[in-house]
């Protein structure tokens, strides 16, 4: 009766997590006149891409799906790299202060992003970054709970090995490279996933410091697909499918590596 009782509330999860999924992608493919219809649950009984097509029509969504893949590789690629090289330091090489320092990290932690908006603008727009990819992506270039991932993750793993290659000639980088890195595969790239659905969901700070549509991620493009196709909710429907694709993507070919890597934070 127990394990009965485990499956259906394992269904009943499912259902709501991959119900919301199932309505945007089939609401986006079918036909302007089907979704009139306003059914609960739309069936997929003739597809489409007519929307898709409109969506990208009506506002630059292409231009701006490239801007946000721009920023996503930069960034997270740019905050993984800063948190590997903390991380081995606040790990292995033992210094004064190390544990000062790694406290100083996690105090970024408790800062709410909204606070910063204002020095964050100030300074981008000082450097002449505004309205500008690179204005977007400059004040998230180290992420302290990336940081925190990988310090936890480096902590796991046998300090002898770290001091067997060093012993064999290996440098700071090398042993970050050929053998932390490798040993923490699966918590890397759990790292890097949060880096870059992060990085790919950023809405505020892309509205805040871009003027330019063109300049814009998809997140802003897709809000003012919302003004701009109020009464064409296919439309809609379509322009968040084009955002959700990703993610969902990212999701399902890294989700090996994810339960790997949060199931050995969860063990160590």
């Amino acid at each position: 009766m127990s394990s009965v009782l485990r499956w259906l509330w394992l269904g009943a999860i499912v259902v709501a997590v991959t119900f919301p999924v199932y309505v945007t992608v089939v609401t986006a493919l079918l036909p302007q006149g089907d979704v009139a219809a306003g059914r609960l649950v739309p069936v997929p009984t003739r597809l489409t891409l007519d929307n898709v097509r409109q969506a990208l029509d009506s506002a630059p969504l292409a231009r701006q799906y490239l801007v946000s893949v721009a920023v996503t590789v930069v960034q997270s690629a740019a905050q993984l790299t800063t948190a590997a090289l903390a991380a081995y330091a606040f790990v292995f090489p033992r210094w004064r202060g190390r544990g000062v320092a790694f406290a100083l990290v996690l105090a970024t932690l408790a800062f709410p992003g909204e606070s910063l908006v204002i020095p964050n603008f100030e300074t981008v727009t000082e450097l002449g970054l505004r309205d500008t990819v690179a204005g977007v992506v400059v004040p998230y270039l180290a992420a302290g709970y990336a940081v925190f991932l990988l310090r936890q993750a480096f902590l796991a793993l046998p300090r002898e090995t770290w001091e067997a290659a060093r012993l064999d000639g290996c440098g700071d980088l090398r042993a970050l490279l050929h053998v932390v890195l490798p040993m923490a595969r699966p918590q890397v790239v759990t790292a890097a996933m949060w880096c870059a659905l992060s990085a790919w969901n950023g809405y505020f700070w892309p509205l805040l410091i871009t003027d330019s549509p063109q300049r814009r991620t998809i997140q802003v493009g897709l809000a003012q697909l919302v003004v701009d196709q109020a009464t064409s909710p296919a439309v809609i429907y379509a322009g968040t499918l084009l955002v959700l694709l990703p993610t969902l993507l990212l999701v399902l070919f890294g989700q090996r590596f994810l339960i790997r890597g949060l199931a050995a934070r969860v063990t160590t």
